[in-house]
C-alpha cells in the first residue's frame, strides 16, 4: 500500500481496511488541509486517489462498500504493470 497522496508526500493514516487484495486507506494532509481516499489493488497493481470534496464525509467515501463506484471524483494514477 502507498503511504503517499500525488498532493502531499507525508499524509497521516487516519483508517485503512482491506477487501480481498484490496486495501482502502483514509488519508488527512495536515499541510494542505485535504483529505483524500486511496484505493490499491494488489492483484492488478492499481492505485486510485480519491479527493474529498469539502462538502462531503471522508467516512462515507472510506465505508463505501465498492470504492471503485465512488470514483465520481476519481483522480486516476496508474502504476506500471
Amino acid at each position: 500500500m502507498t503511504s503517499r497522496l500525488s498532493f502531499d508526500h507525508t499524509p497521516k493514516m487516519l483508517a485503512s481496511r482491506q477487501s480481498g487484495t484490496t486495501e482502502i486507506a483514509l488519508f488527512w494532509s495536515k499541510r494542505k488541509h485535504r483529505a483524500a481516499v486511496t484505493v490499491d489493488d494488489e492483484a492488478t497493481g492499481d492505485h486510485f486517489e480519491l479527493e474529498i470534496n469539502p462538502d462531503d464525509d471522508p467516512l462515507d467515501l472510506y465505508n463505501h462498500p465498492y470504492p471503485y463506484a465512488a470514483a465520481r471524483r476519481l483522480a486516476v494514477n496508474a502504476r506500471a504493470a
